[in-house]
């Protein structure tokens, strides 16, 4: 009597029936929803799951690999962050111990002319919110007077004699009040020894002034 003949085909599809019957370790879900997220238990998730795909065979193997693949992603950009400085909370320190201002904003002395920005209600020390001269805009500086060396001088006497250079070498316009950003003794000392002039606008600018 002869012994019976094997299938290859027959016992390859059994094989891949009996494969589809298994069930997806939760874990290997996990695993990618985590590294999806950039949770920091993806690779906990990944031990399990593999544990249990090899002991209970359980399908999710692809699973696991994709979420460590996407975990690492977050991962090397996380290192990039850190190695730049721009984390949020790296940011948050900056500027709340006054090292950097908020994105977008400068400091009214470190204008150049031509630039643009939201303009402060009155002349003085203050930061503002640049912006491109093509958006809105109320203030545009037109002119960086640049101030004597030495101690600091009086505060009003910079202001008036700063106010009246701008006001002498500015254009007259129609709905635009010269203005002036002067230092105050905390950036008289970090050298800041210069005043910006410039033009304050009564209704929001989308050019710059020709």
């Amino acid at each position: 009597m002869s012994a019976p003949s094997h299938d290859p085909e027959l016992f390859d599809e059994l094989m891949r029936e009996e494969l589809r019957n298994q069930p997806v370790s939760r874990y290997a879900i996990a695993t990618l929803v985590s590294g999806l997220l950039g949770g920091w238990l993806a690779p906990v998730f990944a031990v399990v799951a593999i544990v249990r795909i090899r002991k209970q065979h359980q399908r999710g193997l692809v699973l696991v690999i994709c979420g460590l693949v996407a975990f690492a992603g977050w991962m090397g950009f996380l290192g990039y962050q850190l190695a730049t400085g721009t984390t949020w909370w790296q940011q948050r320190a900056a500027v709340a111990s006054g090292e950097r201002l908020p994105e977008g904003v400068a400091h009214g002395l470190d204008l150049a002319a031509g630039d643009c920005f939201w303009s402060p209600p009155a002349s003085g020390n203050t930061d503002v919110v640049q912006r491109s001269c093509t958006e809105a805009h109320t203030g545009e500086a037109f002119e960086v007077v640049a101030l004597e060396d030495g101690p600091m001088p009086d505060i009003v006497d910079v202001y008036h004699r700063s106010l009246a250079r701008c006001e002498a070498d500015a254009k007259q316009l129609p709905g635009a009040r010269v203005q002036v950003i002067t230092p105050t003794s905390d950036t008289w000392a970090q050298g800041k020894h210069r005043a910006v002039c410039y033009y304050r606008f009564s209704a929001e600018m989308t050019s710059p002034v020709r």
